[in-house]
């Protein structure tokens, strides 16, 4: 197993620890790393695979020791989401500049607003806690926002946090970042 390998297998497990981690000891409901520890995978990770294996094996890690999903729609939407700030993530990659830093900074709000309301609109069509109606998807919301703005907290939180960590790599080794995201 050469150097890079060994690298890319240390990152993987590292950010999936400090992912399943923050899922498990949430401070507050949602306030988790997982957003960010995805977009983080897929703007390291030259391969699409590891950096989709990322966010799925952490989901299904996490979600052995957290309460179920009261339906399979719900579950569903939870680890269809996870492709927004995979999505982010590759794209900030390609970017430079402040280019880059608006992708970082649309992860700390994108994904949760598109959790918010995927998920919300998952939970309303296949409960009966609400009813059938538009009145009934809006209670659902309205509901959710306690929940939506913690998410929101942790995304910008943790999206700030690894971030910090990639400027503070970059200026500690100027031309290794660069040469980390060129490797194509």
């Amino acid at each position: 197993m050469n150097r890079e390998t060994r690298r890319d297998l240390l990152i993987f497990a590292l950010l999936l620890a400090f992912g399943v981690v923050g899922r498990w000891a949430e401070p507050a409901w949602n306030f988790t790393p997982l957003a960010a520890v995805t977009a983080l995978g897929a703007f390291y990770f030259r391969s699409w695979l590891p950096a989709i294996l990322l966010p799925s094996t952490l989901l299904v890690v996490s979600d052995l020791m957290l309460p179920s999903h009261d339906a399979w729609q719900v579950q569903l939407s939870v680890h269809l989401m996870a492709i927004v700030p995979l999505m982010l993530g590759r794209a900030a990659r390609n970017q430079e500049g402040w280019r880059r830093a608006a992708f970082w900074g649309m992860c700390g709000f994108v994904p949760a607003t598109m959790f918010y309301l995927v998920t919300n609109f998952a939970v309303w069509a296949s409960k009966s806690l609400y009813a059938p109606t538009v009145a009934g998807l809006m209670e659902s919301y309205a509901k959710a926002l306690p929940f939506y703005r913690t998410m929101l907290a942790g995304d910008v939180c943790y999206i700030a946090l690894m971030t910090g960590c990639l400027a503070a790599a970059h200026l500690l080794q100027p031309q290794g970042l660069e040469q980390l995201v060129k490797r194509k």
